[in-house]
């Protein structure tokens, strides 16, 4: 793969962009969505481009621990230089905030709170590279809150946040317990980092990461008195779906397979967006 392709991580980014759609399906259901084609468009290929520089900034600055942890990736494995990677970062960074902050002026129902989300979403990565990464939980929630905000970003872009904030707050959970796992498989690696898991060790972190995950199953049948008759049901056996699947997750973590443990995690989040879009489809 190009690796220039290959550090934006473009499944990544594709699911980005289904992420933003399906926040605006959520937020206007089937027939309104349609009124917002083109501010749905700018915002999918904007967050694409954050995303991508996102995960290129983020290869830079994990370069080392990644010749242990990933060294398939562009740079340990000699396909790009460090400094290319960082200034593609840049560009993808730059460009896609240009394009939060022109397309207001072009575009009639496009107002500036998706700049402003995608903005502060820089400000707490940049943050995220430079302190938060090796500071434990709190980089576990700033990468929950990237997560999230992507849901609300898809709201605001259909100027109707309201419908997307479930989703926002399921999001930041189910996130920061997968980067708990994920910072788990790359214990060994990470000696520069001072990750949750180096604190207070492997059982404790997945004590948390479980405490955590639970929480945000809790919250996700509150969620059900949005819908109503099919749609009431839909959503119920997806979430629960969802749920399983991501208890599963933390089973295989416990059983030590940390990379199945994340993966499950992740796919559970799916499952779980799946069943908002469908049951909002329906109600």
């Amino acid at each position: 793969m190009n690796p220039y392709i290959a550090l934006i991580r473009p499944g990544n980014a594709i699911l980005t962009a289904i992420a933003v759609i399906a926040g605006a399906f959520i937020a206007k259901g089937p027939e309104d969505i349609l009124d917002f084609q083109s501010e749905i468009a700018i915002c999918c290929v904007s967050a694409m481009m954050l995303v991508g520089g996102g995960n290129a900034l983020n290869d830079y600055n994990d370069r080392k621990s990644d010749k242990k942890n990933h060294p398939e990736r562009p740079i340990p494995s000699g396909m790009i230089s460090a400094d290319s990677a960082l200034n593609y970062s840049y560009t993808l960074l730059g460009l896609g905030l240009t394009i939060l902050f022109l397309s207001p002026n072009k575009v009639e129902k496009l107002g500036y709170m998706p700049f402003v989300i995608a903005l502060l979403g820089i400000i707490t990565l940049i943050a995220y590279e430079n302190e938060l990464k090796a500071a434990g939980i709190a980089g576990n929630i700033a990468v929950g809150l990237m997560s999230g905000a992507v849901f609300l970003y898809a709201g605001m872009a259909v100027n109707d946040p309201g419908p997307t904030i479930w989703m926002f707050g399921l999001a930041i959970l189910a996130t920061i317990t997968r980067e708990i796992v994920k910072d788990i498989q790359d214990l060994e690696g990470d000696k520069d980092r001072f990750t949750l898991p180096a604190r207070i060790g492997i059982s404790k972190s997945l004590n948390l990461a479980t405490l955590i995950l639970l929480i945000a199953i809790g919250l996700s049948y509150t969620a059900m008195n949005q819908f109503e008759n099919i749609a009431w049901n839909v959503y119920g056996g997806g979430i629960t779906l969802a749920n399983g699947t991501m208890l599963f997750g933390i089973y295989n973590a416990k059983q030590e397979d940390y990379f199945m443990g994340q993966k499950n995690i992740k796919q559970g989040m799916g499952i779980a967006m799946l069943a908002f879009i469908i049951a909002a489809g329906l109600n």
